[in-house]
């Protein structure tokens, strides 16, 4: 019997196991998200660009509005109530007071800081600065980033770090008294996102806070008056707002302008700035023609800062801006590029073209500044431009983009495309960013800025005086000079060559020659030299004392005692009150062997001033000079009763010693701050 063959079963294959792996899946960045590590980098690039200037001490100036020795600032909060109703600074000297606007709420951030810090920290003055730096930068995106919707995020980004690296604002980064500057343009711009919200939203409370922070900046500087335009302009090219809302925007803020600007001069006290000719001399131009070309030579100027930005200097003023009319060639040129710009901004104003509302925004912000208004103190200064530089930085990246044909709107950008405009701006950035390092590295301290900028300044007047100034200050402080009367020959010859740098560019400044006139006078022994420039000063300037006194004291030193009292005789008729000038008349007295005169003359002063101690010491010295110590004892100790001076009881102390009473040399020794038997 056969058997069947069972049928094939094919095996059943072992079951596999698939290992599925999970694709990764990257989920875009939220808008906010992105914003937050985009802004964290504008904080890395303040510090890249500035964190060296937190090394960096006090500056030019910096002393009338904060340091150590600042009254005001130095008692912290408790002084609040005290600057609201005072000046920026007020710097009272012998050739006139200088005083500033209303600038209250700069100020307040220098007292917060001295409360906070101590009244000695300018690495955290210096720290405040580059985080108010920080915070513009990042506004200027934000606010970028909402005008510019429809454009890709690459756009405003590059505008924002070409902006902050920008060499020309290390003036007002690095310059503490500069804080001024920051505030304004950063409540500027504060004002304008929150107008923004207002244009989206339309709820009326937007448009208070834009008010309000619009007053707070013009009470930190008036450099915020042209977002009075920007304003509008902004939303007229990238809101809906109707031109009706934009004239009432307009002319609400300039009413709290107006009331910012006259309402504290009610109870302010009332100090008008001397302006002088070394700084602008347009305040004594009224020709139309002069004006306006020497502004248009001025906004030439600031272009070329903004292409060419070096080299850079902490003052400019007369003669570094030519005055000049409308026959000079630069004059010219600067009216047609001006011009040019003008026409292009109005031939796309319609189209509501980027390149058009950059144009207006630097022309408006920089109009200000260019001495066709108001003449500018210093005719112009890199800090002037701070807020213009913003639409030039537009400009140059929306040309940048139309090099390469690449359309900012879109995006998604090629990546070839990509790759050149980003080549292009770190072109740019990198030389920027390294002039910006070397700039910040001259505002280390206030010789360090000199000596940086002094060799560009040759055509600066002020610049000069002020070079010469500082020096003579450190002669003054100089122990040698103190008690010898011994100057650094170097130095001396330093500060001679420009103050006469100054009187070629200007021979009729009043300063100058009364300076130079005291540099021959205190540090060369030349009373000689001294009288020549002394007489030309006050043929300038016959009704300033400074230089009376000065030539007073070159004619003692040339023994003309009868005219030394001419020019004491002068002093007090200018200033009938001048006290010194009456004791230096018996002085005068003295040294010409007319002792009774002086003598009468200092016990008729003990009759006109019954609480001075000063007649009593001149009395004093002038025995002790003819030999009667005992005398002179006697009007020095009196002098003491009146009131306690160190150097004179220490001169008590050496001539009672001498004398073999010590006792009294031991008292007096301890009455001026010293251990008793220590020598004098």
């Amino acid at each position: 019997m056969a058997v069947s063959k069972p049928k094939y079963t094919p095996p059943v294959p072992k079951e596999r196991k698939f290992r599925i792996r999970e694709k990764l899946v990257i989920k875009p960045w939220s808008p906010k998200k992105a914003n937050r590590f985009i802004i964290l980098s504008f904080l890395v690039w303040a510090f890249v660009l500035y964190g060296n200037t937190l090394w960096n001490k006090y500056s030019v100036d910096d002393e009338l509005v904060t340091g150590p020795n600042n009254a005001l600032v130095s008692q912290g909060l408790k002084a609040v109530p005290q600057v609201l109703k005072s000046p920026y600074y007020i710097n009272a000297g012998n050739l006139g007071t200088q005083a500033s606007d209303y600038r209250p709420v700069v100020k307040i951030t220098f007292l917060l800081e001295h409360q906070l810090f101590g009244k000695d920290r300018p690495m955290a003055s210096h720290g405040i600065n580059i985080l108010l730096y920080f915070a513009i930068g990042a506004l200027i995106f934000l606010v970028l980033r909402r005008l510019l919707k429809e454009y890709n995020i690459l756009f405003p980004y590059l505008i924002t770090l070409l902006f902050m690296a920008h060499p020309v604002h290390t003036e007002v980064v690095a310059s503490l008294k500069n804080r001024d500057e920051l505030l304004a343009f950063l409540f500027g711009m504060w004002g304008l996102y929150c107008l923004l919200d207002y244009a989206e939203k339309k709820k009326i409370r937007y448009l208070i806070y834009t008010a309000l922070l619009f007053v707070v900046g013009y009470l930190s500087k008036s450099s915020i008056v042209p977002f009075l335009a920007i304003y509008p302009l902004t939303l007229y090219f990238f809101t809906d707002v109707k031109p009706r809302n934009l004239a009432i925007i307009f002319g609400g803020l300039l009413v709290l302008m107006l009331a910012a600007h006259y309402l504290p001069r009610l109870y302010l006290i009332h100090v008008s700035r001397v302006n002088a000719y070394i700084e602008n001399p347009l305040y004594f131009e009224k020709n139309f023609w002069i004006r306006t070309g020497t502004g248009l030579i001025t906004l030439l100027y600031y272009l070329r800062l903004l292409f060419y930005p070096h080299p850079l200097i902490f003052y400019y003023g007369y003669d570094m801006v030519p005055v000049t009319g409308w026959g000079n060639i630069w004059v010219l040129l600067s009216f047609v590029i001006h011009a040019g710009l003008l026409i292009t901004a109005i031939l796309l104003f319609r189209k509501k073209s980027i390149l058009s509302y950059a144009i207006f925004y630097y022309l408006i912000a920089i109009f200000m500044y260019s001495n066709m208004v108001v003449p500018a103190v210093g005719m112009m200064a890199e800090r002037f431009v701070f807020n213009a530089s913003l639409g030039f930085t537009i400009a140059i990246v929306w040309a940048v983009f139309r090099i390469f044909r690449t359309e900012p709107r879109s995006l998604t950008i090629e990546l070839a495309d990509r790759l050149k405009i980003l080549a292009v701006i770190i072109v740019l950035l990198l030389p920027c960013a390294y002039l910006t390092y070397d700039r910040t590295r001259a505002w280390k301290t206030l010789y360090s800025l000199y000596r940086f900028d002094i060799d560009h300044m040759k055509r600066s007047v002020k610049g000069n005086l002020q070079y010469a100034g500082y020096l003579m200050n450190t002669i003054y402080q100089d122990p040698n000079f103190q008690q010898y009367g011994v100057a650094n020959e170097f130095k001396v010859q330093t500060i001679i060559t420009h103050y006469r740098r100054a009187l070629r560019i200007y021979p009729n400044d009043y300063k100058s020659l009364n300076e130079l006139g005291s540099v021959y006078l205190m540090c060369t022994k030349r009373p000689d030299s001294a009288v020549v420039f002394l007489q030309k000063a006050i043929r300038m300037a016959p009704e300033k004392q400074t230089a009376w006194v000065n030539l007073a004291l070159a004619y003692r030193g040339l023994k003309k005692y009868d005219s030394a009292l001419i020019c004491y005789n002068r002093i007090l008729q200018i200033n009938p009150n001048e006290i010194k000038a009456k004791y230096a008349i018996g002085d005068v007295y003295f040294e010409s062997g007319h002792g009774d005169q002086a003598v009468k003359l200092n016990l008729d002063m003990m009759d006109q001033f019954p609480d001075s101690e000063i007649p009593y010491i001149n009395i004093g010295r002038y025995y002790f000079l003819v030999g009667d110590t005992t005398v002179a004892l006697k009007y020095l100790e009196q002098s003491v009763q009146k009131r306690v001076q160190p150097n004179i009881c220490r001169e008590l102390s050496y001539l009672f010693r001498i004398r073999g009473d010590m006792e009294k040399a031991e008292y007096y020794n301890r009455l001026a701050g010293q251990s008793p038997g220590k020598p004098n």
